[in-house]
């Protein structure tokens, strides 16, 4: 029975080990993006912007990419504190039962990097500032088929009428 508990720790310890982190990105027609990243890569936040808002909240998903600087990918309206906390658990069921995660957006990641004052933590990772890349957020997604569009929410079709050019080459 030692012998089994062991065995199962040592396994355990060699299936994360074998994990790698990875960050890749496809550029699609008309400015959009979609990067395929691990979750271990990427950061959720709701934050208050409520200086003269009636909706207060800014939903943004922080990646971190391959300059171990962070893109960020934004829904550009407001959302009340519930849809957003809605937001951050839907998306956060995401990354818990994904090993692959796909974001969609709409934005420029061909400009050159520039380091900004914003830093994010991820915890596997360390704390990182923000590289002035922006997409607008549409929609993420894992492998093993749940998503959350920006618009739709987790509504089929999802994501409604964008594609994953990475997940669909795997």
């Amino acid at each position: 029975m030692v012998f089994l508990k062991r065995s199962s720790l040592v396994f355990i310890i060699w299936l994360t080990g074998c994990v790698s982190s990875t960050y890749r990105i496809s550029n699609a027609d008309g400015g959009r993006f979609e990067l395929a990243v691990t979750p271990d890569r990427i950061a959720l936040e709701c934050e208050d912007v409520s200086e003269n808002r009636d909706v207060p909240y800014g939903f943004m998903i922080h990646v971190l990419d391959d300059a171990k600087t962070v893109v960020e990918v934004q829904q550009m309206n407001t959302l009340g504190k519930d849809d957003c906390d809605n937001r951050l658990v839907k998306i956060g069921r995401i990354l818990r039962t994904g090993r692959n995660i796909y974001v969609a957006g709409v934005g420029d990641l061909n400009t050159p990097r520039k380091i900004e004052k914003w830093t994010h933590t991820f915890p596997a990772h360390g704390t990182f500032n923000s590289n002035g890349h922006v997409l607008q957020f549409v929609a993420i997604a894992n492998e093993n088929g749940l998503c959350f569009d920006a618009q739709m929410g987790d509504e089929k079709p999802c994501p409604d009428g964008v594609n994953f050019p990475i997940r669909d080459k795997r």
